[in-house]
């Protein structure tokens, strides 16, 4: 089967237009709450960390899906566009959250006129399986942040490459490179998940219990461990425009944020 991106996501949000649509569609709806009630935890620390208050912010949220990320930043008061590649998610969110601006566009394609600053891209960059079209949606989305915005992605950014038809991840230093090009600088990579959304193998039984994953991978990440050398740990990655005016090559980043 060839992956083509919009048929594929059309078809998956249409018949799964909730967390499982964006996350794990083989697993409980339960589970996949714990999945992004850890990626709002991590996300908190991250703005905190940067001093980011989205509090009347322009947000562009890339990759929309299902509106979590959408609704996260409504909550806290900012003025939000989402972008997505599918009209299952833009006709739906428009509906649900009339107070954002919805646009639909392929990232790797669209010419982003407005500058943001927060671009918000949650597990998406590692869904675009080309490498071309790669590469032209992180020099999108770095054009896109605002003087003193911050760019946050999430990827494995590991060389473990293709993964499934639809994911291929890319290793730190093939967005080092991009980033540092369009002016930005890596400040943090912070893990997002341990244990919860990954294959557990012998343990997958533990998948019914996502309360408990959840509550360990909360401890995991509390004790501030940078499992590095865990190739299959997504980690949330924080770029802003540096103030060189030239991005330094960077070799390590602590788990919460600043430079090791």
């Amino acid at each position: 089967m060839t992956y083509r991106p919009r048929e594929f996501w059309e078809r998956r949000l249409s018949e799964h237009f909730d967390l499982r649509g964006s996350g794990e569609t083989g697993l409980s709806l339960a589970y996949n709450r714990a999945c992004y009630a850890l990626r709002r935890s991590v996300l908190d620390r991250a703005l905190a960390k940067v001093g980011m208050d989205p509090a009347g912010k322009r947000v562009l949220d890339v990759g929309c899906g299902t509106g979590f990320f959408t609704d996260y930043y409504l909550g806290r008061g900012a003025q939000v566009t989402g972008l997505d590649i599918t009209s299952a998610s833009i006709e739906r969110l428009r509906a649900r959250f009339p107070r954002a601006s919805f646009v639909l566009a392929d990232v790797s394609e669209a010419s982003l006129e407005e500058r943001y600053d927060v671009v918000n891209a949650f597990d998406v960059l590692y869904h675009i399986t080309d490498d071309d079209r790669w590469g032209a949606a992180v020099r999108n989305l770095a054009a896109a942040v605002a003087p003193g915005g911050v760019l946050l992605v999430t990827d494995l950014f590991s060389r473990l490459g293709r993964l499934a038809e639809h994911n291929r991840v890319r290793p730190l230093d093939a967005y080092e490179d991009l980033l540092s090009a369009a002016g930005l600088e890596i400040t943090g990579l912070y893990p997002t998940h341990v244990l919860l959304n990954r294959d557990l193998k012998a343990l997958r039984f533990l998948n019914r219990v996502p309360w408990f994953l959840l509550v360990a991978d909360r401890f995991l990440l509390g004790l501030g461990l940078r499992f590095e050398s865990d190739p299959l740990v997504n980690r949330l990655l924080v770029a802003g425009h540096s103030r060189t005016g030239k991005a330094p090559r960077a070799t390590s980043y602590s788990a919460v944020g600043g430079r090791a």
